[in-house]
């Protein structure tokens, strides 16, 4: 077949360029536009209840993510579970998949003084992948049915006030906080995961209370702490079906403020029921 003789040498062969130094820094600044623009796309896309659901979701998996980079990949890959870099994973012998592109994050570069005398941290853009994008397994995780008590023993150790039963409350009400008793009062009788939900809502409105309270000014971000907080205690949240107004209106960085406030309460509430849940588990041989 004469044909195909032309597959060989006939034709000019295509050299690879190398990849320089100024092709590097341009594909960088590239990267860190498109990660800006990306973030500013998905914190305007926050009005929408499902949209805060999926960054809630993607915050409670990945607590040590800021919350851009917690925006950056819910945007990106909202299923994503567990997210390295690429040298991270052949490290650990996994290999990308032909074709996938990786989450695009942002990371801190060097500190550097301006001229005029300020210190500020330049972010550059990082791309990682999820395991879904990888030749590996995912691991199968283990299963633990939480252990409610200690779950509420951990959160309660973070209320700012007392709490006490109450059955004279309000139909369909489990728990409120009242700022003028400085007490949290808690519906007697209820099951363990409507305590869990009920509970971390009015811990968290308690912990904002910050004087001449107003509960719907701080709503979503009571909601959002204990949609965070319930999740990581190994229970379903209760769903965010409305936000505040008062969020709605808000401009995309004071709503990424918002997002900070809500992430470190959320990690402060765990870590405290972390502090009283590992150390039964380790008891019982993790089991």
């Amino acid at each position: 077949m004469a044909e195909l003789d032309e597959l060989f040498g006939n034709e000019k062969q295509t050299t690879l360029e190398p990849y320089s130094k100024d092709d590097w820094i341009k594909q960088r600044n590239e990267n860190r536009a498109l990660a800006y623009e990306m973030l500013e796309t998905a914190t305007e896309e926050l009005n929408n209840p499902d949209t805060v659901m999926s960054y809630l979701d993607i915050q409670s998996k990945f607590d040590r993510y800021s919350v851009s980079n917690a925006l950056l990949v819910a945007y990106q890959n909202p299923e994503a579970t567990r997210l390295c870099d690429s040298k991270t994973w052949q490290k650990n012998h996994v290999f990308i998949n032909k074709g996938e592109t990786g989450i695009i994050i942002l990371e801190p570069g060097k500190e550097y003084t301006r001229d005029d005398g300020k210190t500020v941290t330049p972010y550059n853009a990082k791309k990682v992948f999820d395991i879904s994008q990888t030749n590996a397994r995912p691991r199968q995780q283990k299963t633990r049915t939480p252990d409610v008590r200690l779950v509420i023993k951990g959160m309660l150790k973070t209320s700012p006030v007392k709490y006490e039963i109450k059955n004279e409350l309000p139909e369909g009400v489990n728990a409120i906080y009242k700022p003028e008793a400085k007490l949290i009062f808690i519906r007697q009788g209820l099951e363990g995961d409507d305590i869990v939900r009920a509970l971390s809502r009015e811990i968290a409105f308690a912990r904002l209370d910050n004087g001449g309270f107003d509960r719907e000014h701080i709503a979503f971000a009571a909601q959002a702490i204990s949609y965070i907080t319930t999740s990581r205690a190994g229970f379903e949240p209760e769903p965010i079906t409305a936000l505040s107004e008062k969020f709605s209106s808000l401009e995309s960085k004071e709503k990424r403020a918002v997002l900070s406030q809500v992430r470190d309460h959320a990690n402060a509430i765990v870590n405290s029921m972390n502090k009283v849940i590992e150390p039964k588990n380790k008891e019982h041989g993790g089991r």
